[in-house]
């Protein structure tokens, strides 16, 4: 027996490990992103801003409850979190099966012999006996082609591209519910544009109404003014249902029941301007936007930035391990079973040296034929191994595009942000010189009419550029890959 562990223990130390090692590919980055990366406001001296926690450089205290509940809440973020467990417990198993396992018995059985059979009872011999035994039991795949390192590695890849895709949830909920808040605040704002427009028309309807019955006008001034009138309470319900619509989605996003959140996020008295009067025709929407100095990172920081390209990077690796698995299936497999205990027909002696029983098992296979079967098992795997190859490839190319879009999209949206503040200002000019017109009796309704319709459709249209603006931030957030504690390091 001494021999045979001896022979093993050779074999076990001289295991060689088939198939490919995984190396990082190498990709091809620019040196710069190719749209510029939008200027700060802040002063250079001022400390970055963080972009794990982007969400805080807009300093909105409501943003910042919504984002710390759905990360504790939401159910998508949860089951990643599950399934991130589940992979590691994989790889735990993985990892103990590729060491000997072993196993304690103890058995009792009493047992009858026949006396109608060719042999009978030897004399003396008792028909029925008991036989006690006691011992442990062990078995180990010796891994002379590492088919078991192999499969740890993949389980381990596996596990580690559960937690990128773990924190690719939090990183797309962050902004989804970032980019979901905007458009609440948007549509709030928007929604005390229209009831403010609604209020000018109804003054404008009763002056209206005062001069026809004074004989200045005609009844047409009249009924042009209720006309614009009602159709402006027309837009109310459809805003209304969007903001109730908006605001049960972010309920669903943070994980609360529908009406949950209605006292968070009801629009803030204070910070979404005045109401509008004759003096300020033009509100400040209540819509934050990120404040404070912060830097872009390069494209060859992107790569590890970005948890869905980590996430697409370990899905590769895994895959070219279950190459080697796969090709491992081609070598003799050598398995050691074998037990070692006691065996005695009375407990008294039981443990007596005489008693002691051992059993050393080894064996080898080797498959000989499978009808291509393995090596097409082989073939299969490569395949993997170039769709994931592609899919890493392509997630990066996708960063890239994704980061170029939103930069570009916040210079253009501030572009048509400042061009409508503007036309807002001379809009607003424009409305009063016509009511002063109106009221002198020099210009007819119509002139005024068209005026408020232009400068409300105006203050609307800058209300939906400054929440794109914002959300161009969130973006370009998102793309860049901010909203997980990234670790400064990473193998």
């Amino acid at each position: 027996m001494k021999h045979s562990l001896a022979w093993i223990l050779v074999l076990a130390g001289g295991c060689q490990t088939v198939g490919p090692d995984y190396v990082v590919p190498e990709v091809e980055l620019p040196a710069q992103h190719r749209a510029d990366m939008p200027a700060s406001s802040a002063q250079a001296e001022e400390p970055a801003m963080d972009l794990n926690q982007w969400w805080a450089g807009f300093d909105d205290p409501v943003l910042n409850e919504l984002i710390a509940r759905s990360l504790r809440q939401n159910h998508d973020l949860r089951s990643a979190l599950g399934r991130m467990h589940e992979l590691q417990a994989r790889y735990q198993v993985s990892d103990a099966a590729a060491g000997p396992r072993a196993e304690a018995n103890a058995q009792y059985q009493r047992l009858g012999i026949s006396e109608n059979t060719d042999f009978g009872l030897f004399p003396g011999q008792s028909r029925e006996t008991d036989e006690f035994s006691i011992g442990l039991g062990f078995a180990w795949e010796i891994d002379l082609w590492g088919r078991l390192a192999r499969s740890i590695e993949a389980a381990e890849a596996d596990w580690g591209a559960s937690v990128e895709a773990f924190w690719a949830v939090q990183v797309s909920l962050t902004g989804q519910l970032a980019e979901t808040y905007l458009h609440l605040r948007e549509l709030q704002n928007r929604l005390r544009i229209a009831e403010d427009n609604v209020a000018v028309l109804e003054q404008s309807v009763q002056t209206a109404r005062v001069r026809f019955e004074a004989g200045l006008v005609q009844e047409l001034d009249l009924l042009r003014a209720q006309t614009d009138l009602e159709s402006a309470r027309a837009a109310l319900p459809e805003l209304e249902r969007a903001a109730w619509d908006t605001s049960a989605q972010i309920a669903l996003l943070v994980g609360e029941q529908p009406g949950r959140l209605d006292a968070l996020l009801a629009p803030q008295e204070g910070t979404s301007g005045e109401t509008e009067t004759e003096e300020s025709p033009l509100r400040s929407a209540a819509i934050p936007t990120p404040i404070g100095r912060w830097d872009a990172p390069i494209p060859a920081d992107l790569v590890r930035r970005r948890p869905d390209i980590r996430q697409a990077e370990r899905a590769l690796a895994a895959q070219t391990a279950r190459v080697g698995v796969a090709t491992a299936e081609l070598y003799p497999s050598l398995n050691l079973t074998g037990s070692l205990g006691y065996l005695a027909a009375d407990l008294h002696n039981l443990l007596e040296e005489p008693s002691m029983t051992h059993v050393l098992a080894p064996a080898l296979s080797l498959p000989l034929f499978s009808g291509g079967g393995l090596r097409q098992n082989i073939a299969v795997q490569e395949a993997g191994v170039e769709q994931a190859l592609v899919t890493y490839e392509a997630t990066i190319l996708r960063a890239l595009h994704e980061v170029d879009q939103a930069a570009v999209g916040i210079r253009f949206e501030s572009q048509r942000l400042a061009s409508l503040e503007r036309a807002v200002t001379q809009a607003t000019t424009s409305l009063e010189r016509s009511r002063t017109l109106y009221r002198e009796g020099l210009s007819d309704i119509d002139a005024v009419l068209d005026a408020r319709r232009a400068l409300f459709s105006l203050q609307d249209q800058a209300a939906q550029a400054q929440a794109a603006h914002s959300r161009a931030y969130v973006s370009l957030f998102r793309s860049l890959g901010g909203g997980w504690p990234m670790p400064p390091a990473t193998n």
